[in-house]
């Protein structure tokens, strides 16, 4: 029997959206782009659920340009944004939400709680840029691989044991939105923290990071947290943390 370790796991797409990502993967290889499902929605398969509406596709190399290619051969609306790098593409009739395109990158912070600098990179560094390991896992949309899961940080693993975990002890300063979203996803998906992230996510509040935040993230991330399932546990759990960390 083969190891466990070098198994090829997979992720199950969802019939509804299999065709498109599928086009997308061949289109990107004959660009010579290796093109990724990523993020939320691969969060979403790899828990079994389907209703996927928005997709979040990254790029080796050039997303913007495979976007245009995808919404010329489809016949799609195509919003490009040069300055970050990124594409919004709308297929009509095909997929009812949207399907965004990124070139993978790597972020640097030059202080706690800025906005990041932003430089082209690998898939490895685009996914060792976000905030969980629930949320750092992508699948293969290329026509020989479709459906390989890559999962560099264990996020499948933690998804099973239900732990919600950052990527590394600098986290939740470099970016502290990712406090109030952290507690969102734990509630969303019945989550427990990982007790060195718990521990990190104390000392960053305690250190006062959520105030490192402009006024504008931090309303936008708290207007989320009030869309939750159950708001008032969410915010329930936010003031139990502040009030621990005020107290420490």
């Amino acid at each position: 029997m083969e190891p466990a370790a070098r198994r090829t796991r997979r992720c199950v797409v969802p019939r509804h959206v299999e065709p498109v990502l599928r086009e997308i993967g061949r289109l990107a290889e004959g660009l010579r782009r290796p093109a990724y499902a990523v993020g939320g929605c691969v969060r979403d398969w790899m828990t079994g659920v389907w209703r996927t509406e928005d997709l979040d596709v990254t790029v080796e190399g050039g997303g913007i340009e495979v976007a245009e290619a995808v919404g010329r051969a489809l016949r799609g609306t195509v919003r490009v944004h040069r300055q970050f790098g990124t594409a919004t593409l709308q297929l009509p009739g095909r997929v009812r939400g949207r399907i965004d395109f990124a070139t993978c990158r790597r972020e640097t912070y030059a202080r706690p709680g800025a906005y990041p600098r932003v430089a082209p990179g690998t898939l490895h560094d685009d996914l060792f840029r976000r905030d969980f390991t629930i949320n750092a896992m992508a699948a293969a949309i290329a026509p020989a691989s479709f459906g390989t899961l890559i999962d560099p940080f264990r996020g499948a693993a933690d998804l099973e044991r239900l732990t919600l975990r950052v990527l590394h002890d600098r986290s939740f300063l470099d970016d502290p939105s990712r406090i109030l979203r952290g507690i969102r996803f734990r509630h969303r998906f019945a989550l427990r923290w990982e007790a060195g992230t718990a521990r990190l996510l104390r000392e960053a509040l305690k250190a006062g990071a959520l105030g490192w935040l402009n006024g504008g993230r931090l309303q936008k991330e708290l207007e989320r947290m009030g869309e939750e399932p159950d708001p008032i546990a969410c915010f329930h759990e936010l003031a139990t943390f502040l009030d621990g960390a005020s107290q420490s």
